[in-house]
């Protein structure tokens, strides 16, 4: 499916549509336009589906970073907040980094304009726009079979850099890596004819074990590189080599090695297509002479050899943190779970040994809270011996000799697991959750089904509904049923929607209904995208609905009270409303609210139900001051149309862009604010280390 063209209603202007990705982004116009088809192909830049309109005028519903370019594409201008350019009558391309990749190509003189709220692009008379549009949906192209033996594996791990659209330093930004083919296990490796890998020249080596090739397959995948079976783990290309410890400083070292060169590429592409201000490297330049510009089109060998002849401590003084680490057990299943975590750029880790000594974490997350509780069912009574009351209280989670703790030693800000075990913060990778290429409403409107279970949690819809309206910028469609039957929720698990938010009881048996209890592990298929599960005990039954066709969800693994129940399923709605991943909400709530560390992550921990107004949703950490100016801290969570490599600006400062994840340090005012989250009310602040959104904070 492509984007799509519509006039708008009883009003100037037109919106495109994606609905793969389910989203929109709208253009006013002084007076009513209607889009007729134009030639994609006419594009200098990839577009799927293109229309066109005439008109003197393109209003913006908010600011998208932008970029003029001449008939050849040069980059003119870079435009972000409050800023203003003006060009003579010419052709002009103009780049938006929208929810939808768009470009807008017109043949006028050019006036743009824009505000903390809005963009307004004017041309000097009425003229022919035409509108190029591009879905950030990715899915990859083709299979790859292997058999478990680790040179096998080897061989397919080196095809996932198949998919990369170039082998320059501009990899770096994620709309040029493509998504890597799967992976399936069979009985002979089977690699498609016409899966061409890059000719790089570069050469992973490693040895043939999973542990290795599992750490080492986001270093094959982003240099385009042989991963080979060697006694020297190193990278090589051309005359460089980069050699990695070969005992327990292995991992490290290639984390390290991706993380450098990672970053390193980033500053260097501001001398290639986008040649903007980045932060990362005006604070870079303070602390190293290197020529940037000589080094753009530099052999890659050449590329590293200077890269790495820079220490690590001092790169990292400038390095943003990077979005999530995966720990992956190293067995051959979770081989078909690689492609995804590499396409999210994910840095993969083995495991430490598994330790099943019970820790207090542990020990809170299924222990009761005191007073009311969203559990035990009616059948529990205390008046059971000790040991079948705990038995009870377990049920609908794993047992306690199945979690795992993952040690957060590469300042990630979203941690998951892979393999067998369930983690105790985090996501639990689910590769079932990849199958499925997408399921829920095929529109622009994003569905949402409420199903509250208990008249005594009435409480929870009535925080969420408002969240749930409608925004500018999208369509929210939430319908709610109460009290439902077994048979009731059954349909309405099995009907397509896009995110299924429950309130009620869950216990190992299944979901409470008002006539019995139905168990999510007898369906063969569901229609939700993703789900909230805000009930006790619901990680079991979570884990059911990915099994059955859903992409991802939020569980509990233990008992949780109404009150703090209701402060998070409102605190996650709002966050989900406001852009940010299952993944990204569930950390942000962890880090800064105690019921937070009773939930996880179950499936695919990317999954997006809605846009951000800020491209890459932004979280901010301050301390409160009365006397301005304020000093904050900006923390971008990539998604999966903007992933990491990206670039954010914020409406908060006029300043230089910074790479997604941050951190990013500037100041700002609290009427700034105000101004600028009008519009934007659920950004999420951490206010003196406690998580408050924009709208309470700035109504007191």
């Amino acid at each position: 499916m492509k984007p799509t063209f519509d006039t708008l209603d009883d009003e100037g202007g037109f919106e495109v549509v994606d609905p793969i990705e389910t989203r929109r982004f709208t253009f006013s116009t002084p007076n009513p336009v209607e889009p007729t088809p134009a030639d994609p192909d006419s594009f200098r830049f990839p577009v799927s589906s293109a229309c066109r309109v005439e008109t003197s005028e393109l209003v913006l519903p908010y600011i998208v970073m932008s970029y003029v370019r001449d008939a050849d594409g040069e980059v003119l201008a870079d435009l972000g907040h409050d800023a203003s350019a003006e060009f003579s009558p010419g052709t002009y391309i103009v780049d938006l980094s929208a929810p939808i990749k768009l470009y807008l190509r017109a043949e006028a003189g050019l006036r743009i304009e824009s505000s903390t709220k809005s963009m307004r692009i004017a041309f000097d008379r009425e003229t022919t726009v035409e509108v190029g549009a591009r879905s950030f949906h990715k899915s990859p192209a083709a299979t790859v079979t292997t058999t478990d033996d680790p040179h096998d594996v080897m061989s397919a791990v080196s095809t996932l850099g198949s998919v990369l659209k170039t082998t320059t330093c501009e990899r770096s930004w994620p709309t040029l890596r493509g998504h890597p083919p799967r992976i399936e296990r069979g009985d002979e490796l089977d690699v498609p004819d016409d899966l061409a890998v890059p000719a790089t020249g570069a050469t992973v080596e490693v040895p043939p074990a999973y542990d290795a090739i599992y750490a080492a397959a986001p270093l094959s995948y982003y240099f385009g590189a042989d991963l080979v079976a060697g006694e020297t783990p190193r990278l090589t290309v051309g005359g460089f080599e980069r050699r990695f410890d070969a005992g327990e400083g292995f991992e490290d070292d290639v984390v390290r090695t991706l993380k450098q060169a990672f970053f390193l590429d980033c500053v260097t592409r501001t001398e290639g297509y986008y040649p903007i201000e980045l932060a990362g490297r005006n604070r870079l330049e303070s602390l190293v002479d290197v020529d940037f510009a000589a080094l753009y089109d530099a052999p890659l060998g050449e590329q590293l050899s200077t890269y790495f002849s820079i220490p690590y401590e001092t790169v990292a003084e400038a390095m943003p943190s990077w979005h999530r680490v995966a720990y992956v057990r190293p067995d051959p299943e979770n081989v078909e779970a690689l492609p995804y975590l590499v396409n999210d750029f994910s840095i993969l880790r083995t495991p430490p040994r598994p330790t099943y000594d019970e820790t207090d974490e542990m020990r809170e997350t299924r222990d009761a809270i005191e007073g009311f509780k969203r559990t035990p069912s009616p059948g529990d009574s205390d008046e059971r011996p000790e040991s079948e009351r705990d038995a009870a209280a377990r049920r609908g989670v794993p047992p306690v000799e199945e979690y795992v703790q993952m040690p957060d030693h590469d300042d990630a800000l979203e941690l998951a697991w892979v393999g067998d075990g369930t983690p105790v913060r985090g996501t639990k990778v689910l590769p079932e959750a990849y199958r499925y290429e997408s399921s829920g409403t095929s529109d622009d409107v994003i569905e949402i089904t409420v199903v509250c279970n208990d008249e005594e949690m009435r409480e929870e819809w009535d925080a969420v509904a408002e969240v749930y309206g409608p925004r500018d910028t999208i369509s929210f469609d939430p319908t709610v049923h109460f009290n439902v039957t077994t048979d009731e929720l059954e349909d309405l698990l099995r009907t397509p929607t896009d995110l299924f938010h429950y309130v009620g009881h869950i216990d190992g048996r299944g979901f409470e209904c008002s006539d019995g209890v139905l168990d999510a592990r007898t369906l063969d298929e569901v229609g939700m995208r993703a789900f909230l599960l805000n009930a006790c005990r619901s990680h079991n039954q979570g884990v059911a609905l990915v099994e059955a066709g859903c992409h991802g969800g939020i569980v509990s693994l233990g008992n949780v009270g109404n009150s703090a129940a209701v402060e998070l399923g409102e605190t996650l709605a709002k966050l989900f409303q406001a852009g940010f991943s299952i993944g990204g909400a569930l950390a942000i709530t962890r880090e800064a609210t105690f019921i937070g560390t009773r939930y996880i992550a179950v499936g695919d921990a990317g999954f997006t139900l809605a846009p951000s107004a800020d491209i890459v949703p932004l979280m901010y950490k301050f301390e409160d001051s009365d006397e301005p100016p304020l000093s904050l801290t900006a923390f971008a969570y990539p998604t999966r149309e903007h992933a990491i490599g990206s670039v954010s600006g914020t409406y908060l400062e006029v300043g230089p862009r910074f790479l997604s994840t941050g951190p990013y340090h500037f100041e700002s005012t609290k009427e700034r604010m105000l101004d600028a989250y009008d519009d934007n009310p659920y950004s999420p602040l951490i206010i003196d280390g406690e998580l408050v959104l924009a709208n309470q904070w700035l109504e007191k």
